[in-house]
């Protein structure tokens, strides 16, 4: 073979990526471990200086006081060696003072964020004035608690002064099923009604009375109206029958159920936590709202276009 062909670049094997990629990563690791050896033997220098500084005045100590014990010194000649007063940065004294109180920074936060989710939450969540529970076996009442609730919102009043009237109505059949999606949902709706029941806000109840029978609501439950409505025919031993009214034209629903009433919780002594003056408070202002609608009372008129009581 000529000599110019061995010499050609042509034919001279160059390096690969990977072969590259090894060799600056072997380079950077070589360093880096260069760099962990100076930083050990700095480490390991100071360590030895502090403490050899510690045990020469340790020496210097036993020397003194050995002295004092012998009267060579008197004790006010003693030298004592001060620690050098340390000089921290603002940044150091932040950061010894985060250090040292974390446990109470932490859980400090932890209270003040706490604090500040309640206060938001009870700011910025819509009381409602008057709650109505839907306890009759019809699933059309899910799809029309709304328009009851703007519908009802026209005859009540500002109850608890947040400037806002809202009237807040649930759908909680009651009716059994033995299928498993249905009675799973029933559990969930029968939890919710045993919060609602054991609350003081919710004092009106739409049902029927198979609906009551099966919840137990039957007896000493509902209020007896006859004492709010007197002489009034639609008063029956559960409620006000809606029948007799035109509430299923007003709600838009002409398939209500002739046996559907309109019930009130029965104030009285509660659990823990309520308040049966409360209690009392709300019942009359529920009273007061069901009277605002037989009388055609108006109190929040719905504009043209708007869906909402004002």
């Amino acid at each position: 073979m000529p000599e110019n062909e061995k010499k050609s670049p042509k034919n001279k094997k160059g390096k690969s990526f990977m072969d590259v990629y090894r060799e600056i990563n072997a380079k950077e690791h070589a360093e880096e471990l260069k760099r962990e050896a100076e930083a050990e033997a700095q480490r390991a220098e100071r360590e030895r200086r502090q403490r050899e500084n510690y045990e020469a005045k340790l020496r210097q100590e036993r020397l003194e006081l050995l002295k004092l014990k012998q009267g060579v010194i008197a004790e006010d000649e003693v030298v004592y060696e001060k620690e050098p007063e340390k000089h921290y940065t603002v940044w150091q004294k932040i950061g010894n003072f985060f250090y040292h109180n974390k446990v109470y920074i932490i859980f400090g936060t932890l209270i003040a964020a706490l604090a500040a989710f309640l206060i938001y939450d009870y700011v910025s969540t819509v009381r409602p004035d008057a709650v109505v529970m839907i306890i009759a076996s019809d699933g059309e009442f899910n799809f029309i608690t709304e328009d009851i609730s703007n519908f009802l919102g026209q005859y009540c009043t500002d109850n608890n002064g947040d400037g806002k009237v809202s009237v807040r109505v649930s759908y909680l059949p009651a009716a059994p099923s033995e299928d498993s999606v249905s009675m799973y949902y029933q559990q969930a709706d029968q939890t919710k009604l045993l919060a609602e029941f054991q609350g003081t806000e919710a004092i009106m109840v739409m049902g029927d009375y198979e609906a009551c029978e099966v919840l137990g609501i039957t007896e000493g439950v509902l209020a007896d109206l006859s004492e709010y409505f007197p002489n009034d025919e639609n008063v029956t031993e559960l409620g006000y029958m809606l029948s007799g009214t035109d509430f299923a034209e007003d709600i838009g629903y002409e398939g209500l159920a002739d046996n559907i009433f309109l019930g009130f919780r029965q104030p009285k002594k509660g659990g823990f936590g309520t308040s049966e003056k409360d209690f009392w408070e709300n019942f009359d202002n529920a009273i007061e709202l069901w009277r605002n609608y037989l009388n055609g009372n108006i109190i929040n008129p719905i504009e043209d276009g708007d869906q909402t009581a004002k």
